[in-house]
């Protein structure tokens, strides 16, 4: 399934032309090639089941996700406080809001509060990179924040690659490999149906599709739920900002 994400929520205009951002303490101190330390592939054979020729979370691939949680986090703060309970409305503020004009419609009429916990989502998966591990989404939200930062990622290019601290990491034939991020980081990807109209209403776990398939409940009040084979994230945890 293909989802149409929007542009909006991308990096602004000046990083895509290569100007660095200003790093904050955090990401200036965390080091990736440390986090993420590399095994040396056994051979060069693609087929070969050696455990070290398994796919491999590279230092640089975390360092793109990570940055783009961070900017996917500092994006749906600043839209919460612009839209506080209001929709936002795509037609009218095209290009404007850089998360949330580019969500399921679903979840146009969420409210402040749901927009926030957003935020806090995208900083919790963050927050699993900065301590050298996978990023483990715990509930449909995650999922999509996930699903916008490794599409953010695999759209920034070589010369997005190289915005930051990229040169000083070690180089991996993983490297920037989104699509295998994409294959193992999800246990579906039923999410992606929201942005489906051919299938709208799929989200009511009482419709006649939904059941069908055995989806479940994708109404928006339900993404934070946990999911019941992962470790969930503390609910008294604060916010960023």
């Amino acid at each position: 399934m293909v989802a149409d994400f929007g542009t909006g929520w991308r990096y602004s205009a000046a990083v895509r032309l290569g100007e660095p951002a200003q790093p904050s303490t955090e990401e200036r101190t965390l080091d990736f090639a440390e986090l993420f330390p590399l095994e040396a592939p056994h051979c060069d054979d693609p087929e070969c089941e050696d455990g070290q020729c398994q796919w491999q979370l590279t230092p640089r691939t975390a360092d793109v996700l990570y940055t783009e949680l961070c900017v996917l986090v500092d994006q749906a703060y600043d839209d919460s406080e612009e839209l506080g309970d209001k929709p936002p409305v795509p037609d009218e503020h095209d290009g404007h809001w850089e998360v949330f004009a580019c969500l399921p419609k679903l979840t146009f009429a969420a409210d402040l509060q749901w927009r926030r916990r957003f935020a806090r989502a995208a900083d919790d998966l963050a927050g699993d990179l900065a301590r050298g591990q996978w990023p483990e989404p715990t509930c449909m939200v995650e999922e999509l924040v996930l699903h916008l930062a490794i599409r953010g990622a695999g759209d920034r290019g070589d010369e997005g690659y190289a915005v930051g601290g990229q040169g000083r990491l070690p180089t991996h034939r993983d490297d920037y490999d989104f699509d295998m991020c994409s294959e193992v980081f999800f246990q579906d990807t039923d999410v992606l149906m929201l942005y489906n109209a051919r299938i709208d209403g799929i989200e009511d776990p009482g419709g006649e599709t939904n059941q069908h398939m055995g989806i479940g409940d994708l109404r928006a009040a339900t993404w934070f739920e946990p999911f019941l084979n992962v470790h969930a994230r503390d609910p008294h945890s604060g916010f960023r900002r």
